[in-house]
């Protein structure tokens, strides 16, 4: 059993992270979904085909607009209220 940290922090057993391959610096998607938390590793490397239709002509973003845009769909979605 695992205990949350007042700042929402729990810490991954090792063998989780070894079954889905989670690295330090990975990214992950969490969310609840039928009362169940769901963490999802993000593979980086796929986002340019996944999303190269929403380009429309224009050139792919830098690796560090990539980041940053990560970051920031991961600080929404922590501050949403999606644990319910």
């Amino acid at each position: 059993m695992h205990k949350i940290t007042t700042k929402r922090q729990v810490t991954l057993p090792q063998a989780v992270c070894q079954a889905i391959n989670l690295q330090p610096g990975d990214y992950v998607e969490v969310f609840a979904r039928d009362g169940v938390a769901h963490i999802v590793k993000i593979n980086t490397e796929n986002l340019a085909g996944k999303f190269s239709h929403l380009l429309k002509g224009q050139a792919f973003p830098s690796d560090e607009d990539l980041s940053t845009a990560i970051k920031s769909r991961a600080a929404t979605k922590f501050l949403a209220n999606d644990c319910n």
